[in-house]
């Protein structure tokens, strides 16, 4: 009998910078497994490491001791499909919310048939039909950061890599871009791995938490988020989740909350 691979396996893994002739340790003896279709934060305070891990699952990142792997292949040798969205949407201005996707579509070297009926549905999915002729300057921020996703989206990645990607907006627009962000999820089940230093964030969205310390960045618990889905921030079940989570990071992190 067979077992399926994890998606994303990291054994042993110890990443190293060299700064002005010294060696310095950025991530130690990180291990980890994350599930086909599972929802993870990786939650730790700046300079964790966060964003190395990122790097090192894209493969923009090559230099590290121990193993990666995705779908049981060695990172460096996998196909797999990936999106990466970072802190700014990183959308082109001079052209249109349709050509923007347009332009990630023929980079995945989707058939140009499929265009128009990708852009429409996901745009329709994060609440942004009829913005298909508008250029970017003509969008707020919370606007460009859901045709960020729905451009992720649509060209249908196995992994979502998620860099802080509402750190900027007001938290009233960031509540409504994570639950776009999650019916999208649940309608395709990515893996995603998302970048947080917000525990509500990593509360209301993940299935699991893995929150790190620093210097150099370290795994020190992974925590379990069972509460069920669809989540409401109004719920006593996210707050009492939420506080609990904010009270054992704060002890890992040694930062106050």
């Amino acid at each position: 009998m067979t077992t399926t691979p994890y998606k994303i396996s990291f054994k042993n893994l110890n990443k190293s910078f060299t700064v002005n002739g010294s060696k310095k340790q950025i991530l130690r003896n990180i291990n980890f497994e994350v599930e086909t279709g599972e929802f993870i934060c990786l939650l730790g305070s700046s300079g964790c490491g966060k964003s190395t891990i990122l790097n090192l699952i894209s493969g923009l990142d090559k230099e590290y001791s121990g193993e990666i792997s995705i779908d049981g292949i060695p990172q460096a040798k996998s196909q797999a499909h990936l999106s990466y969205l970072f802190q700014e949407p990183r959308l082109l201005p001079w052209l249109t919310v349709e050509k923007n996707i347009h332009f990630a579509l023929e980079a995945a070297k989707v058939p140009k048939t499929e265009w128009k009926d990708r852009t429409e549905h996901y745009l329709d999915l994060v609440n942004l039909s009829g913005t298909e002729k508008h250029y970017i300057h003509q969008l707020s921020g919370g606007m460009q950061h859901r045709v960020s996703i729905a451009r992720a989206f649509s060209v249908n990645p196995e992994i979502l890599l998620m860099d802080e990607p509402f750190g900027a907006l007001d938290e009233l627009t960031a509540r409504d871009i994570r639950k776009s962000l999650l019916q999208l999820w649940q309608k395709d089940r990515k893996t995603v791995v998302f970048v947080t230093h917000n525990t509500l964030e990593a509360t209301y969205l993940a299935d699991r938490i893995f929150m790190m310390s620093s210097n150099p960045g370290e795994i020190d618990e992974i925590v379990p988020v069972s509460l069920s889905r669809p989540r409401e921030y109004e719920s006593d079940e996210l707050f009492q989740t939420n506080k609990q989570a904010m009270s054992r990071f704060v002890q890992i992190s040694g930062q106050l909350a």
